[in-house]
């Protein structure tokens, strides 16, 4: 995997299980034997990285919630603690606001939590590690790939 030094502190009573670092291809292969995954999309993509998650959404036939456009992310998290779904993936959204976010579902459900943004994510199961902006967009463009 990747031996980048991402520096994580737990904070008192947290799960301090934290993210593994995931590459685009276990993510693709997780996507694929999801029986029902879905997208939380945030506001904060650049117009590349819009289009190259436009292509991965149809690529996958992936259900998407827009956040705050569509709901709000705190109820996102309860629906999906709620809800049949397996696999939820994370991108786009306000670092802070996500790592609350998921948190709940971390303590409150059996969802399978992978964010697919540019930096760690410590509170979902699986994360990209932190990217510079090629970085990001050369994972995304494997996240395609066959």
């Amino acid at each position: 995997m990747d031996e980048r030094f991402i520096a994580y502190i737990p904070t008192a009573g947290s799960n301090v299980a934290h993210a593994e670092i995931t590459s685009p291809t276990l993510v693709k292969m997780m996507i694929r034997r999801a029986k029902k995954p879905i997208l939380i999309l945030g506001e904060n993509l650049e117009e590349n990285e819009k289009e190259l998650i436009s292509k991965l959404i149809e690529k996958f036939n992936l259900k998407t919630i827009k956040t705050p456009e569509e709901m709000n992310l705190m109820a996102i998290m309860k629906y999906l603690a709620s809800s049949d779904y397996d696999l939820a993936l994370f991108t786009g959204i306000t670092y802070y606001y996500l790592a609350q976010a998921a948190t709940h579902l971390k303590q409150f459900s059996n969802v399978v939590t992978i964010s697919i943004d540019k930096y760690y994510q410590p509170n979902t199961l699986y994360s990209f590690p932190n990217l510079s902006k090629e970085e990001y967009l050369d994972y995304l463009r494997k996240l395609l790939e066959g």
